[in-house]
């Protein structure tokens, strides 16, 4: 009996117990007279801390399923969602300590599938995929600049096909490990002022965010290159049309042709280059390299001008007044001196005035002396041919030199008698003048050689500067000299007729002839050197005449008339 009540006791001991614990009440077989008191064995279970604490919403569901709060013990995390079976599982938000925070699906306790994150450090925000924690699969991030990706990541990297918008550019291709890798197309934003963009269109293939292996680069500016990349520079074969109007197929190092235009050269024979007044001549120049090769450019502009040696006029002069605020600047030469420009034309020259051999004849009589010295050899040795002809020769030789001397003018008479200088000015008014030809055009290259036909130095513009300094200086050493020479009238109108033939054709001396590359704008940058070349302007050759075929001179028919007129004088 006593044991009975000693078993009441116990049970109700065991009612009063907290519901945390299980009672277990265990049975033993005894004898038939003997009861042992059963002994009582408690299973704990764990606790969840976050469920008896005081600021908690929603304590932990019974049985870990349902809808519930668990802050960890650290405090840095806290879960608000969904749990099964004691683990996160269905839609929750997971908040970290710094405000970075996870909003989404989770599955067995991993952020997995479909959510939002947003990044506290760096302020970006993804909505996309998540595999375990990671962005994983399709995805959009947002950058605090505005900027944003939306493609495909793997293990929170940019992977596969992706685009990538930004203030500046917009991409639209493959990436491997956060970085533009495969085939893409890169648009570029307008020019700024910073230069951070420049408006390019490149559409081709990446290798670790550069443009490497084949593409197309279109240029803001309107250049295409359609060739190979390497390390973001054009490296290998490619054709590239500048929007100058250069076109380069060939070979590429490191950004540049293997074979890049450094100069240009004039081809010509002999140097200083010798031409005739009112005779066309011919230029041909060359693209060359470092290596005095041709470059094929194609298109290139090239330029072609003419200049006379300056002079510097006195201060005080007319002249110096009125060239203070000319634009046209002396260039400088590698011969040692200056010159300003001189007009050359391609345009032929009009011949209103006399017949073609008229007007040559003129000019071939109103030769200077410089250059009757220097065709002296030539002249003479045509007349010593002249002299062996015929048996009369000598004779003819002689009255042809009688000619020639009259028609150069040359009083053999000794002085001349003074008489005013009538010789008209050069300072002919601009209503007065003829106008100016055109300029030769520019020339684009073809495989890298430009040649001008038919070119011209036209005649003198109205009071052009260094023949007006040259005349001012004559007329200065004239006025210092104690007294005027003497001039014939062959010598004077000899003056006149150069002064006339001046206003049609250039006057005779030395010019220099200069080739500049004015490709606009400058291909890849770089202009190319200049060439010069000295020209000398003489007067026409004078024609061979035609001997004039006369009655040869027969001797025995003298003789025989001799004979004759003495017999009739004998009768």
């Amino acid at each position: 009996m006593t044991s009975v009540l000693a078993l009441y006791r116990n049970h109700d001991a065991l009612m009063n117990m907290s519901s945390n614990q299980q009672p277990t009440l265990i049975l033993r077989r005894l004898s038939v007279d003997e009861y042992v008191l059963p002994k009582i064995h408690t299973k704990k279970i764990k606790r969840v801390n976050s469920e008896r604490k005081p600021f908690s919403v929603n304590p932990f569901p019974k049985l870990g399923t349902g809808h519930g709060v668990y802050v960890f013990e650290n405090q840095y995390f806290r879960y608000e969602g969904e749990w099964v079976k004691g683990k996160k599982h269905g839609f929750g938000k997971l908040l970290l300590k710094d405000g970075t925070y996870y909003e989404g699906q989770f599955n067995q306790g991993e952020i997995t599938g479909t959510g939002f994150k947003f990044f506290s450090e760096t302020k970006c925000k993804y909505k996309g995929q998540f595999l375990k924690g990671e962005m994983h699969g399709r995805g959009i991030m947002e950058f605090p600049d505005s900027s944003e990706y939306e493609g495909n990541f793997v293990h929170n990297r940019k992977n596969g096909y992706g685009v990538m918008r930004t203030p500046l550019t917009q991409y639209d291709g493959g990436y491997q490990g956060n970085m533009r890798h495969g085939e893409g197309r890169m648009v570029y934003a307008p020019m700024r002022y910073d230069k951070t963009s420049n408006g390019d269109r490149y559409e081709g293939y990446w290798v670790a965010d550069k443009r490497h292996g084949p593409g197309v680069l279109h240029c803001a500016d309107g250049s295409i290159f359609d060739g190979n990349f390497d390390n973001d520079e054009f490296h290998g074969h490619g054709l590239y049309r500048h929007i100058s109007g250069v076109i380069y197929d060939g070979m590429w190092l490191k950004g540049f042709p293997a074979k890049m235009a450094s100069k240009l050269h004039i081809v010509v024979e002999n140097t200083p280059m010798v031409i005739r007044q009112g005779t066309p001549f011919t230029i041909t120049v060359q693209c060359l390299n470092d290596e005095n090769d041709v470059v094929g450019d194609e298109g290139r502009e090239i330029q072609i001008t003419a200049g006379f040696k300056y002079y510097q006029p006195s201060k005080g002069s007319a002249l110096f007044d009125m060239i203070e605020d000319v634009e046209d600047k002396p260039i400088d030469t590698p011969f040692g001196y200056q010159v300003v420009h001189y007009p050359l034309t391609n345009q032929e020259q009009e011949n209103d005035g006399p017949s073609e051999e008229d007007e040559e004849q003129e000019l071939s009589q109103s030769q200077t002396q410089l250059d009757l010295k220097e065709d002296e050899d030539e002249n003479q040795n045509n007349k010593e041919e002249e002299i062996k002809e015929g048996e009369d020769g000598e004779k003819l030789a002689e009255n042809e030199k009688q000619d020639d001397e009259k028609e150069d003018g040359v009083d053999n008479s000794g002085g001349g008698v003074e008489e005013p200088d009538e010789i008209p000015n050069n300072t002919t008014t601009e209503t007065e003048s003829v106008p100016l030809p055109p300029p030769v055009p520019n020339c684009r290259s073809e495989e890298g050689v430009c040649v001008w036909n038919e070119v011209y130095l036209a005649p003198a513009p109205p009071m052009y500067r260094p023949f007006v300094a040259m005349e001012e200086a004559e007329n200065d050493k004239k006025s210092s000299s104690r007294g005027k020479p003497a001039i014939n009238k062959v010598d004077k109108m000899r003056r006149q007729k150069e002064k006339a033939l001046e206003e049609k054709y250039a006057k005779t001396g030395e010019y220099v002839l200069m080739v500049h590359d004015v490709t606009n704008p400058p291909f890849l940058g770089r202009t190319i050197e200049p060439a010069f070349l000295l020209l000398k302007l003489k007067r026409p050759e004078a024609k061979k005449r035609a001997k004039k075929e006369g009655k040869k001179w027969d001797t025995s028919q003298h003789i025989r008339r001799s004979m004759v007129a003495t017999e009739g004088l004998e009768d």
